[in-house]
């Protein structure tokens, strides 16, 4: 066992890596060498029956050495000793991972075992990319038997695809886990016209997190759709291009998939949501929230003055196709989004060409329109 430099950060953490040690020492290698193992066998099943609020709560009332008990048995018969939280990865991140979430978090961690294909359109700054992906990627291979799951973490850029990676060494170190998880990278862009660019990469089990998902080609989507059978989970996260017709629009439209929006108005500044002391940076930055993390109240007050409490990037009734807010800014800083969606909110009658629109403007044909004058040469 690869021994972390430093003691694990949690409680969950500290006791699964006893049971680890238990068992990969010899001195329990079959279930019935477990103390009491009767009744701690029925105890355990009865918990994996539990939801997993109540299970957690069980948990943190037990006394320590039942709970070494516990997952020195999940580790016997599953090769992990976190088999009970695999149905409730913001209860992994918030029991090992000594990792804080906030309420519109813990909604998309959830929706990962309720729904096989998530689509989280974001704004700026909501730390999707930053601390979802890693905490994803560590729980979904944590949870299952080594080698048994894979996470993928898919980008349209070499960088994007990187820089969550950078922090599974911290979060293994907190967690104590053996080993730093094996979480793959794929740049899209490499590929950008091959349909099986992934095929060979996901065997089944594997979670695809699909970042920058936005500026994913259609091709590109098309090529992450391929390899996603029935044991294959797939979260997009970004935010949606200007442009209308993207896969990751496409994905939040399915009837299939799960939209869990981030907007502005839903950041910590915003809604005053209580966080409790930060958990993930080291003692000697003192005791803060981690809503110092995310932005603050001035820049979200700023953002919903310029573009709305609900836009485009944040909430799906909002995507190309669907009325949107307007305000001055935004036909200032995107007119070929205010393009895009006046094309869409016009009636069909007021498009056609020749006919008077609500102003009474006529429309005239884009052929029409770039035509030279007569009498002139072209």
């Amino acid at each position: 066992m690869l021994m972390t430099a430093a003691p694990p950060r949690t409680r969950i953490a500290r006791l699964a890596a006893r049971a680890r040690n238990i068992v990969d020492s010899s001195l329990c290698t079959r279930t019935s060498a477990v103390p009491n193992w009767i009744a701690r066998l029925d105890q355990y099943e009865r918990l994996a029956t539990l939801p997993a609020a109540y299970r957690r709560a069980t948990l943190a009332i037990l006394d320590d050495d039942i709970v070494v008990d516990l997952l020195v048995l999940s580790y016997l018969r599953h090769g992990t000793p976190y088999a009970l939280w695999a149905d409730t990865p913001s209860g992994f991140v918030e029991d090992v991972l000594a990792v804080r979430t906030w309420s519109r978090l813990r909604a998309l961690l959830d929706a990962t075992v309720e729904y096989p294909r998530v689509a989280a359109p974001a704004c700026f700054g909501s730390g999707a990319r930053r601390h979802l992906v890693p905490l994803l990627a560590v729980w979904h291979v944590a949870v299952w038997r080594e080698g048994a799951a894979m996470s993928v973490i898919v980008s349209p850029s070499a960088e994007v695809a990187d820089h969550p990676r950078r922090h599974l060494p911290r979060l293994a170190e907190q967690a104590g886990l053996p080993r730093v998880p094996a979480v793959f990278s794929v740049t899209t862009g490499t590929a950008p016209d091959d349909e099986h660019a992934l095929a060979g990469l996901c065997p089944p089990g594997t979670l695809i997190i699909a970042t920058d998902a936005g500026r994913l080609h259609p091709v590109q989507g098309a090529a992450v759709d391929h390899v996603l059978d029935g044991r294959a989970r797939l979260v997009a996260l970004g935010v949606p291009e200007t442009t209308s017709g993207t896969w990751f629009e496409d994905l939040a439209q399915r009837a299939s998939s799960r939209t869990v929006p981030t907007a502005v108005s839903d950041l910590p500044s915003v809604t005053g949501e209580e966080l409790g002391p930060c958990t993930s940076c080291p003692a000697d930055h003192g005791v803060h929230s981690p809503a110092v993390h995310l932005p603050d109240t001035p820049w979200a007050a700023r953002q919903i003055a310029c573009t709305g409490r609900r836009t485009r990037s944040s909430s799906p009734a909002s995507m190309p196709g669907s009325p949107g807010r307007e305000t001055a800014c935004t036909r200032r800083k995107h007119p070929r989004r205010l393009m895009v969606l006046a094309r869409s909110r016009r009636s069909p009658a007021a498009a056609a060409p020749g006919r008077p629109d609500a102003r009474g403007r006529t429309e005239t044909p884009w052929r029409q329109r770039t035509s030279p004058p007569q009498g002139r040469n072209p």
